[in-house]
């Protein structure tokens, strides 16, 4: 039977226009069932207009933060995204299933990989968590990110990847992808579709140096880039 935890909201943080960061405070008692993996996610559990709403959204922290945080994109109808952009706020009780999930790889700080992910939208929300753990975690590895979105006002943890890019000069490489707004490469322009991917593995990362591939998107993305 399905086990839900209250969590306290402790902080909410307006990420774009249409997208919220939370942050999730654990009781110390339940910190155990609460340890996350790079790429796991978490459902929630909520009562909007008397309706029992679950969803489940992908832990952005990295494995070896504190607190859990998640992000959550409001979609068009969406009862759960909508009412979590608009209603929630620090103090709040939501209610949370364990992580689950197993999009991630073990991590070995003596190991020298090179891992790319290909992400769209809100598809960053556990590559982020990653791509942390991975910096963090394999020392000797690299990582180099595609990030597709319509324009810059869209792109979601921005500020973040750009502090992670600048620690890590030599090991992280972020490339944004716009479909919007033109950029100076013109191979930076469109989106990522099988065409993309391909213009993009020949001219900009060797496929045969890559140790480990992510995708994370919508589904017409995922599978043209999986091709």
């Amino acid at each position: 039977m399905s086990r839900f935890y209250p969590l306290t909201v402790s902080e909410v943080r307006r990420e774009t226009r249409d997208a919220i960061v939370l942050t999730l405070e654990v009781p110390p008692e339940h910190g155990e069932a609460f340890r996350f993996a790079p790429g796991q996610y978490l459902t929630f559990r909520a009562h909007i207009d008397g309706e029992e709403v679950r969803r489940s959204y992908s832990i952005c922290a990295a494995a070896s933060e504190r607190h859990p945080r998640v992000g959550i994109k409001k979609t068009p109808g969406g009862l759960f995204s909508g009412w979590a952009n608009e209603r929630l706020a620090p103090g709040q009780i939501l209610e949370a299933m364990p992580p689950m999930g197993n999009f991630g790889v073990a991590l070995d700080p003596s190991r020298r990989r090179h891992f790319v992910g290909f992400a769209a939208g809100s598809g960053i929300t556990p590559l982020l968590s990653i791509v942390k753990s991975t910096l963090h975690g394999e020392p000797q590895s690299s990582f180099t990110l595609f990030y597709g979105n319509r324009a810059s006002s869209t792109i979601m943890f921005r500020e973040e990847l750009e502090d992670l890019k600048n620690e890590h000069l030599e090991r992280f490489s972020l490339i944004h992808i716009l479909s919007r707004e033109q950029q100076d490469i013109d191979l930076f322009n469109g989106r990522l579709t099988k065409e993309k991917c391909d213009q993009l593995l020949e001219h900009w990362v060797d496929a045969s140096t890559i140790d480990t591939a992510f995708i994370c998107g919508p589904q017409d993305m995922m599978l043209g880039v999986a091709k």
